[in-house]
């Protein structure tokens, strides 16, 4: 199996546009990254999570990525506080039950906490993606606009049909010497 990771704010959940317009509502400039980050951790996450959108049917697409026994898929996601920790992984579980959750402290690289060789990470935020990569991962954007430096997605179920992505699975499983070979059609 081929260890997917995938980021929760930006690309399970629409929290970051939620959150930046409270921000913004609260005259704070991301740029001021002490108030931004004290936002973060004040934030009612419970009432943020519940008024929040699912990206692209994001769980039912996890649902089918684990049940295709492709991947062996985990959440890893930043996070400011215990309180917001509770809140996504009360959120998580609620929608998957069984997927690992990986809390990343914000400040610490998500490529220290977990060993990005030969595995693939999704994720809306560009500066996780380069240092995944230059620790022996895939890094794959999650975008509505396609990106000049990486392979870029819009919905989960990507995973499941572009063949830029079967390419790169097809390498990782060279890379562990595995001779498995997919095609397209297993995912159909």
């Amino acid at each position: 199996m081929i260890d997917l990771y995938i980021d929760f704010d930006g690309v399970l959940v629409d929290t970051i546009n939620e959150t930046y317009k409270q921000i913004n509502d609260l005259g704070i400039r991301l740029s001021d990254t002490n108030n931004v980050n004290k936002f973060y951790r004040e934030l009612d996450w419970y009432k943020t999570l519940n008024d929040t959108k699912e990206i692209n049917n994001a769980f039912e697409n996890i649902r089918l990525l684990q049940e295709s026994g492709i991947f062996n898929i985990k959440i890893l996601t930043t996070v400011h506080s215990i309180e917001e920790i509770k809140a996504k992984v009360s959120f998580i579980r609620s929608k998957n039950p069984t997927i690992p959750i990986i809390c990343v402290p914000k400040g610490i690289e998500k490529s220290e906490i977990v060993n990005p060789l030969n595995s693939i990470l999704v994720d809306d935020y560009g500066g996780n993606l380069k240092c995944w990569i230059a620790s022996g991962g895939y890094g794959i954007k999650f975008s509505n606009t396609k990106s000049e430096h990486y392979l870029t997605i819009n919905s989960l179920s990507e995973l499941m049909t572009s063949s830029e992505i079967i390419n790169i699975i097809n390498t990782i499983i060279a890379n562990k010497g595995n001779q498995i070979r997919l095609s397209l059609r297993q995912f159909d």
